[in-house]
């Protein structure tokens, strides 16, 4: 298990009542935005999205961070939530996610992810990465989302450790999404014991965007998952 930092607290949006949902967000985005594109789940579900560090209305500490450092900070706030959570991640979340879910398995009971790949960067992708963190910089933007690139751009290799993740998984892949294409997605889902894969036409990188519908029916058929599985070892 990875070693935790200096605790942040994230802030965090919170509407309806039920199991629990976690919807974490991509690179420069917020919680809002994901609160608003799942916002029919609120009327079955407790969903909470947080600004992950660095984003929106959650402190920036200094940096430079690590994928395991949002992981640690969302798994804060499940385990004061109780744990038991249907875990969405989209990107930069959904990096956060997989690495919460390898670190903390207690607190996870299914999860959806998208936007992610198994494989950790090669030179030329920590070097896309890095161009963008000084791209932000230099057009005076957050320096938040500029550290949080510079994680995503050195991430580890989950693909060996991948087999250890117990709860339901559903990959969701934009068919357009050129930061992960559907193959690098696929190859995620494959990592995964018995995760469900599909592509979502007519969407690209940022499913809740482009398609939150989609989006939407791959949780409620994870939560449909857990559930029975609850069932079934009871």
């Amino acid at each position: 298990m990875p070693s935790l930092p200096p605790a942040i607290t994230l802030h965090a949006q919170e509407r309806g009542k039920g199991p629990l949902i976690v919807a974490l967000h991509d690179l420069g985005r917020d919680g809002d935005m994901m609160l608003r594109a799942l916002k029919p789940l609120t009327k079955r579900y407790r969903v909470i999205a947080p600004d992950l560090r660095g984003h929106g209305q959650s402190p920036t500490p200094s940096g430079p961070w690590s994928i395991d450092d949002f992981a640690s900070d969302v798994s804060r706030l499940i385990a004061a939530e109780g744990g038991d959570a249907i875990l969405v991640g989209l990107g930069l979340g959904a990096a956060a996610a997989l690495t919460l879910t390898l670190g903390h398995p207690g607190l996870v009971s299914a999860l959806v992810v998208s936007g992610a790949g198994a494989r950790a960067e090669d030179i030329e992708g920590q070097e896309r990465w890095a161009r963008v963190a000084r791209m932000i910089r230099e057009r005076g933007g957050s320096e938040g989302v500029a550290l949080a690139a510079e994680a995503m751009g050195t991430r580890p290799d989950l693909r060996g450790a991948l087999v250890q993740i117990d709860p339901p998984v559903f990959v969701l892949a934009g068919a357009a999404d050129r930061a992960y294409p559907p193959t690098a997605q696929e190859e995620l889902a494959r990592s995964l014991p018995g995760a469900r894969f599909a592509q979502v036409d007519g969407a690209g990188h940022d499913l809740a965007v482009d398609k939150p519908a989609e989006l939407i029916a791959a949780i409620e058929w994870i939560a449909q998952a857990a559930q029975r599985r609850m069932v079934s070892a009871a």
